[in-house]
């Protein structure tokens, strides 16, 4: 989408727009290479920022903590989760399907304070999504809705972009997303063990990258300690560290096929 965009204009940014991205410190590192990737192969400044819950430093004495959106770059970005970490101890109970606050809070709020604060744009501005045109049930519901601060717009699924089509161009670039693919889809991709993901996908990835889950097996017992009910991600899944277990006590389970739900800024 953002190729497109530069080649729309010449091969560069239009000045009245930005490219941003907000990181959760759950991203895998090969997304943080790809955004640093697509910033130097095609000569676009990228913005980086993460969003802080912090304790509130006003006079009003019926709040407890703010957020502050920040700027921060490729070297200095979170690695291991400390925006996600903080968002939860000051909400005091997990993210879930239900309550995706997790999304809204790093992601797109963190997006929509930057240009505002920092850019001076002024609510609702245009926010381009890259739902693409075989994503039809999704796209339907978001173009040309104003949700959030933007006016959802959707380039890929007005232009008839599909999957396949952005695989053939990823086959051309000298850089690509180095994450696995399945059929067009990367499993690996958003928070590396996002709790919207199937549970067969998550234990797929934790037989890979066991290691992955600590970070989640960790916010989840610390939860357990600290506010007992919604301690966490999902009811409907087994926890974490039942997860690791599952997934590295059986390294050749099949692990079948369960649907995740989608985990995307503009949902």
């Amino acid at each position: 989408m953002l190729w497109k965009v530069l080649e729309a204009h010449g091969g560069n940014l239009p000045e009245y727009a930005r490219v941003v991205f907000a990181n959760t410190g759950r991203e895998m590192p090969e997304t943080l290479d790809f955004v640093r990737d697509c910033s130097k192969h095609w000569g676009v400044d990228i913005a980086w920022v993460e969003r802080w819950a912090e304790p509130y430093a006003g006079e009003a004495k019926n709040r407890k903590f703010q957020y502050v959106t920040r700027p921060t770059n490729y070297e200095n970005a979170a690695r291991n989760g400390e925006p996600f970490s903080q968002l939860i101890k000051v909400r005091r109970y997990m993210p879930n399907p239900v309550a995706r606050f997790c999304t809204v809070e790093l992601k797109i709020r963190a997006i929509s304070e930057y240009l505002v604060d920092e850019c001076g744009f002024e609510r609702p501005y245009v926010g381009f999504i890259g739902i693409r045109a075989d994503e039809v049930r999704r796209a339907v519901k978001m173009q040309g809705t104003i949700e959030s601060g933007q006016e959802r717009f959707l380039p890929l699924y007005l232009d008839g972009v599909t999957k396949e089509d952005i695989f053939n161009f990823w086959v051309s670039q000298p850089f690509d997303l180095k994450l696995p693919n399945n059929n067009g889809t990367t499993d690996w991709g958003n928070c590396d063990l996002c709790f919207l993901k199937g549970e067969s996908k998550k234990l797929s990835i934790i037989r890979e990258r066991p290691d992955l889950a600590d970070w989640w097996i960790k916010q989840e017992a610390e939860a357990s300690e600290s506010i007992g009910k919604g301690a966490f991600f999902r009811a409907d899944q087994p926890s974490y560290a039942q997860m690791k277990v599952i997934a590295t006590d059986q390294p050749s389970f099949d692990f079948g096929d369960d649907a995740s739900i989608p985990c995307f800024c503009g949902d």
